[in-house]
């Protein structure tokens, strides 16, 4: 099924950045990373498992008790050190991303902007990223261009936002591309699965 034969493709490329840019940053400082909306974590935590050295810090936040739950039940079950944490909180919050401490090195946001077609609270997080983060921090951004079954999943299934339906927000890679521009990253580089549903891309902070 191409519904998950997509998020699967989308994995990998992200395991793919997250590597190669802890690979990058590793060369000139320690490196801290913050997935400000990670879900369980897992796909974070399992690429960090694949990086070559592991990284000074892995900060996972989610705005969902349940995510969080399940997302320390994970940490504990590989037995990660206190290094790996997860927190609860909104990645929306522009004034508690700009006060994250330690300051990331790998910022990643992952599924989460897609499910928002406010522009300016997209704007607002990146925006509190930027000023977290010192030149040369690296971020890693999904889009999603478009979908072959936003009916269906709007259909059958509900979103994050108090029960609503899950209807995607389209924006073309030039739109999301602006918007991490206008915070201050420029972008470096991008995957995207063969259908062209979604990308994966990583700017770097100027």
């Amino acid at each position: 099924s191409l519904r998950w034969r997509m998020p699967r493709q989308r994995k990998l490329h992200l395991e793919e950045l997250i590597g190669s840019a802890t690979r990058t940053l590793k060369a000139g400082r320690p490196v801290h990373i913050v997935d400000i909306a990670a879900g369980h974590g897992r796909y974070v935590l399992d690429a960090v498992a694949k990086c070559t050295e592991p990284p000074a810090s892995v900060r996972l936040q989610d705005f969902s008790d349940l995510n969080v739950s399940l997302g320390r039940k994970l940490i504990a079950e590989r037995h990660l050190p206190t290094s790996v944490s997860f927190h609860q909180a909104n990645a929306f919050d522009a004034q508690m991303l700009a006060g994250l401490d330690p300051a990331p090195d790998l910022a990643i946001v992952s599924g989460l902007y897609e499910l928002f077609a406010d522009n300016a609270m997209i704007a607002r997080s990146l925006g509190g990223l930027a000023k977290a983060m010192q030149s040369g921090s690296l971020l890693l951004y999904t889009n999603q261009p478009w979908h072959p079954q936003l009916e269906m999943i709007a259909r059958s299934l509900t979103s994050h936002r108090g029960g609503q339906a899950w209807v995607m927000r389209r924006r073309t890679q030039g739109e999301m591309d602006q918007l991490v521009a206008a915070a201050g990253f420029e972008k470096l580089d991008q995957r995207i699965d063969q259908w062209g549903i979604f990308t994966v891309s990583i700017a770097r902070r100027v």
